[in-house]
């Protein structure tokens, strides 16, 4: 942990198994800045995102390879390579069990390290300048704000599409079919969907959590 702190793992945006930060802060800091777009009489648009089997979908070589570009110390990355490698498993059913199956990702749910593990796994996730990311380990959240919700379709959409280059080489999947496209904003309006996964995305139109009726 100290060498992941002092290269600033995880990243700010993530408050996941993080000390003093909860769900609740995360919840705190997304609600402050819809009312911050608010108070500017500007639309935010926010997508909130879920990764597919996160802890059993971490891809075991390409976490190794983040581990060796992070410059971890070379016993760091034996200890987890013999953590996560050359393990198996079986299924019982009634009195008769499967024969042993070799697990190629994953992190074991429930170890000391598994939130560690993941959490590291997603920290190079993409950033941009005109987008607020927010991370609860795998639930995220990306918003845009902007005038009107038009102008917030934009950024949504270039993130979106750097977001898909970087889950597709990591094989980390995403849930499209959970997937929430929310705008904030005091009028309704009819917005053109942001396609995810050539999905298109719902929007749905939110103020009364903002005090209007």
């Amino acid at each position: 942990m100290k060498h992941a702190n002092q290269i600033k793992i995880p990243i700010p945006q993530q408050f996941g198994f993080s000390a003093q930060l909860s769900t609740t802060h995360q919840l705190l800091r997304v609600i402050e800045h819809i009312h911050e777009g608010k108070a500017k009489h500007s639309a935010t648009a926010a997508i909130f995102l879920d990764i597919a089997k996160a802890f059993d979908k971490v891809w075991i070589q390409g976490l190794i390879h983040k581990l060796i570009a992070y410059h971890f110390p070379p016993y760091i990355i034996k200890i987890i390579c013999s953590y996560l490698q050359d393990t198996y498993f079986t299924v019982a059913v009634k009195d008769t069990d499967s024969s042993s199956r070799k697990l190629n990702a994953g992190v074991p749910q429930g170890g000391i390290l598994a939130p560690y593990i993941f959490v590291l796994f997603l920290n190079d996730i993409p950033q941009q300048r005109n987008i607020t990311l927010s991370l609860y380990a795998d639930d995220t959240a990306i918003l845009s704000q902007g005038k009107t919700p038009e102008q917030t379709l934009t950024p949504l959409q270039n993130y979106v599409i750097k977001l898909e280059a970087w889950l597709v080489p990591w094989k980390i999947k995403h849930n499209v079919n959970k997937t929430e496209a929310i705008v904030f904003f005091k009028h309704s309006t009819n917005l053109p969907k942001i396609n995810i996964y050539n999905t298109p995305i719902n929007w749905k139109n939110e103020m009364k959590y903002l005090g209007e009726s």
